[in-house]
């Protein structure tokens, strides 16, 4: 991760850059928990005859994946930054 990037991370995550990896890993680790409670949703739905919502779903929780993946990413780059 570039220099500028760092700043702009601990910026935008308000803290300092010696505190990124611990900020991230703490959005990493809800990104986590959302995802899996979403994933209890949908498989605890998975009966209801709503296909759209629970294509809808579904979405939600490739998305939160993705992002889940975004932040890890971040993560990593930080730490072998650091």
């Amino acid at each position: 991760m570039r220099p500028f990037d760092i700043v702009a991370w601990a910026e935008a995550l308000g803290v300092g850059e010696r505190e990124l990896p611990w900020a991230l890993a703490s959005r990493v680790r809800q990104v986590e928990e959302l995802h899996a409670e979403l994933t209890k949703l949908r498989v605890g739905m998975a009966e209801v005859p709503d296909e759209a919502m629970l294509a809808s779903i579904s979405s939600a929780s490739r998305a939160l994946g993705a992002a889940g993946d975004r932040l890890t990413d971040a993560l990593s780059d930080v730490r072998r930054e650091h």
